[in-house]
């Protein structure tokens, strides 16, 4: 049976990866919503849904690290 900390590792490393899943979900969001022009602002946009890939890329990498060092 699976000690309490490998399973912790194992859920930051699946979390790590949904959390770059979304960062890419939101980035290719953005590009559509700009390429279909849907009377969105483009700037506000553009800078809103990068702050936000930027948080998820972040978080999901943070992740991954986390759970490399517990194995």
């Amino acid at each position: 049976m699976e000690t309490k900390e490998k399973q912790n590792g194992i859920m930051l490393e699946v979390a790590g990866k949904y959390c770059l899943d979304l960062s890419k979900l939101v980035f290719a969001g953005i590009i559509l919503a700009g390429v279909m022009d849907l009377g969105i602002k483009l700037i506000p946009l553009i800078l809103m849904g990068l702050g936000v890939v930027f948080v998820f890329a972040a978080a999901g990498m943070i992740g991954i690290y986390l759970s490399n060092r517990k194995k």
